[in-house]
């Protein structure tokens, strides 16, 4: 086992946010599990801004969405005003959006990783 005192990799840090963020959740359900499954092909899709505005759409209405949105705004560091987390992103130079993104990107990978992983199948 590796020396505990040594520091985690950015790999290790994404790893274990997403893992605390998926077992601080009461249940994940097959469509929680299969929403994290489709976010990191949003985030490629449609960019980081269209996929937070989506997420915040329907943030009311799918619970899955409003767990997507706050995680990926915390992990960024974003500003808990939800309005002003999402005007960051028009103000911002190119090639820190495009980092954004990518750690937004990393991090939705580990999530849909570990909630297939404790995916609470039907009974």
């Amino acid at each position: 086992m590796a020396n505990t005192n040594e520091v985690q990799n950015e790999e290790q840090k994404r790893a274990s946010f997403a893992l605390n963020k998926i077992s601080s959740l009461n249940k994940i359900t097959s469509e929680i599990a299969n929403f994290f499954v489709g976010l990191p092909t949003m985030l490629l899709t449609n960019g980081l801004g269209q996929t937070l505005a989506f997420l915040l759409s329907k943030k009311g209405k799918k619970e899955e969405c409003k767990i997507a949105f706050d995680v990926i705004r915390e992990y960024l560091n974003g500003d808990k005003d939800e309005m002003n987390f999402l005007k960051g992103f028009n103000s911002m130079p190119q090639k820190k959006y495009l980092e954004m993104q990518k750690e937004a990107l990393a991090v939705a990978n580990w999530l849909k990783r570990y909630a297939r992983a404790f995916e609470e199948k039907g009974t």
